[in-house]
């Protein structure tokens, strides 16, 4: 369950980040929405892991937010300029996705958490630059990625905890 939590993970990553790249939006977005339907699913407390994914996604795209607010990064395919894309919230529910299943091993480490957060997210922003999704615009771009990506990993994976939904 946890190889196939990630290979859809990364798969659902790829696609958001190809689809508003490419102006193929519709597309990636049905295929990340049937991931995330597939979790639902797949859970053995449906009601936690969708509550779950709404707090990540809403959590998420309020750091995504605040990002874009302060001109740290830019996104391909935005419909309102000032607003954050679908498509970086539905990343947020895949990122949600991970949290009880293959990212389940940082919740007892939580420096490990942090780590993982300060490196991780600005690695996957960095590559969804060189895929021409995102644009980092200033050196401090990657600081605040590094930063905010080192409080919000752990802050998530507790929340996971408390809305696990493949809990048995």
């Amino acid at each position: 369950m946890k190889l196939i939590n990630f290979v859809l993970f990364q798969f659902g990553w790829f696609v958001s980040v190809w689809g508003a790249a490419h102006q193929k939006l519709p597309l990636s977005m049905t295929l990340v929405a049937l991931i995330l339907l597939v979790h639902i699913m797949q859970a053995s407390r449906k009601k936690e892991a969708t509550i779950l994914l709404f707090i990540i996604m809403l959590l998420g795209s309020i750091f995504d937010q605040l990002l874009l607010i302060t001109n740290l990064v830019t996104y391909e395919n935005q419909f309102i300029d000032y607003l954050v894309p679908i498509w970086i919230v539905a990343m947020w529910g895949l990122f949600a996705t991970t949290l009880n299943l293959s990212l389940s091993w940082l919740k007892s480490n939580l420096v490990l958490a942090i780590l993982f957060g300060f490196i991780g997210g600005p690695v996957a922003y960095f590559a969804a630059e060189q895929l021409n999704a995102v644009q980092l615009t200033n050196h401090f771009s990657i600081y605040a990625l590094a930063l905010g990506w080192a409080i919000l990993t752990p802050i998530c994976l507790y929340i996971a905890q408390k809305w696990n939904g493949f809990r048995t």
